[in-house]
C-alpha cells in the first residue's frame, strides 16, 4: 500500500467538493435538463476517476489547491493541464 499524501488528500478533498457545489448548482437551474451529463452521478463517477489519475502526477513545485484548480477548470471546459491528461 502506498503511503499517505497530504497534498494528494487536500487535491481530491478540494476537487470533490467543488465538483459536487457545481452539480447542485446546476441541476437547481437546468430546467430543461439539457445539462444532466454535467451532475449526473456517472459524470461525476468519471471527474472522480480522473481525479485520482491526476493525483498521482501532480507537479511538485505545484501546490494542492493550485492544481486542483488547474484540474477544476479542465471539467468545467477550460483546457486541460498538461500533467493531467491521460
Amino acid at each position: 500500500m502506498s503511503e499517505f499524501s497530504w497534498k494528494k488528500f487536500q487535491f481530491i478533498s478540494e476537487v470533490q467538493t467543488a465538483l459536487i457545489a457545481n452539480a447542485i448548482n446546476v441541476a437547481k437551474h437546468d430546467e430543461d435538463s439539457t445539462q444532466k451529463h454535467d451532475y449526473s452521478g456517472t459524470g461525476l463517477l468519471i471527474d472522480m476517476d480522473n481525479a485520482f489519475y491526476a493525483a498521482e502526477r501532480i507537479p511538485s513545485g505545484m501546490t494542492a489547491h493550485e492544481a486542483a484548480c488547474q484540474f477544476y477548470g479542465g471539467c468545467k471546459g477550460e483546457a486541460w493541464p498538461s500533467w493531467a491528461l491521460r
